[in-house]
């Protein structure tokens, strides 16, 4: 076995590369649509999304991917302690899986970080592979699904009118792409709220964001080939009282993915949540039609958010976990 970044593999290694992810995703999740070639071969050439640095690559035993290694590296300069991995095939070959993580790890101390997180779903088999490379659990998180056919539209109306009739001093903005110069600053406001979400015993700091990093990501996102929906509510003052953000995946519409929601402190308790999460499935279903169902995930310690999907109609999929420890622990156990 040896390990080839994504980028440098064979037309055949690549193939049997995104048998193999395709495999994995429909074992996760077979009602979300697989990856496509064309993505693939996109994300093997992302460097730098979501304020990480990537490296991709695969476990490769004669011409046959026997795993898949995602590493992300943190960017953001209070958590640059910090390593992500996650790996495609481990649960079904374990001694692939420990070569990818071997490799990952090389690359982690190489680059000074000292913690390990990695990620999967959480059964027996991803357990007992990242519990034999010496970590433990740090975060469990449910991944829902929702049918945005099936939503109750005249539920979505109430929970809207709910928060214009509470909520009188707020406004909400729509974009798709770049956000507009003018809202900048209450974009950065909302986004920052997000350290505010449980991450349970996982060790990461607050992040700090500014508008570099929000162009990037913009930057980022658009050569993906990813359409981002955002909203942003802001109140008469001009401070940010809510937001939500839904990546539109064009070439898999039924793969579209909510990706995060918050409400700032000054704004909580007064239906903005609702009231935001609701007019963005009424957009989408306005701008998107083909976007017929979205996954997300939380963290099942996050009560508020979880109440607010569930009423809206998510379903649980399947449990993601983060299982952590210092690299010079994950060393020690794969020595």
């Amino acid at each position: 076995m040896h390990v080839v970044p994504l980028t440098e593999l064979g037309d055949g290694e690549f193939e049997s590369a995104l048998r193999l992810q395709q495999r994995v995703e429909l074992s996760i999740d077979p009602a979300t649509p697989p990856i496509t070639a064309p993505e693939l071969r996109r994300f093997a050439e992302d460097d730098r999304t979501e304020g990480n640095r990537h490296e991709r690559f695969a476990v490769i035993d004669g011409a046959e991917a026997r795993a898949l290694v995602h590493v992300e590296s943190e960017m953001d300069e209070d958590n640059l302690h910090r390593a992500n991995v996650q790996i495609y095939g481990a649960a079904a070959d374990p001694e692939a899986g420990l070569e990818g993580l071997r490799a990952a790890l090389d690359l982690a101390e190489a680059d000074n970080r000292t913690l390990i997180t990695g990620w999967g779903p959480e059964n027996d088999d991803e357990r007992a592979f990242w519990t034999r490379a010496g970590m433990s659990l740090g975060l469990l998180e449910r991944v829902s699904a929702l049918d945005m056919v099936a939503v109750d539209g005249a539920l979505m109306d109430r929970w809207i009118a709910d928060g214009q009739q509470r909520a009188t001093d707020v406004r909400i903005e729509r974009w798709v792409g770049a956000c507009p110069d003018e809202l900048m600053t209450p974009w950065i406001e909302s986004l920052l709220a997000m350290n505010d979400m449980p991450f349970e015993d996982l060790d990461i700091n607050a992040w700090d964001i500014d508008e570099d990093d929000v162009r990037e990501e913009e930057d980022a996102m658009a050569s993906l080939g990813i359409r981002v929906a955002n909203m942003l509510a802001v109140d008469d003052k001009g401070r940010a009282a809510a937001h939500t953000r839904v990546h539109v995946n064009p070439a898999r519409p039924a793969a579209s993915y909510q990706w995060d929601t918050a409400v700032t402190h000054l704004h909580r308790g007064r239906g903005v949540g609702k009231w935001i999460k609701a007019d963005m499935w009424r957009w989408l279903r306005q701008t998107e039609p083909d976007a017929i169902r979205l996954t997300t995930g939380n963290a099942q310690s996050n009560d508020a958010m979880l109440a607010i999907n569930v009423a809206m109609g998510y379903v649980p999929v399947l449990e993601f976990a983060a299982w952590q420890a210092p690299t010079e622990t994950v060393r020690a156990a794969l020595s």
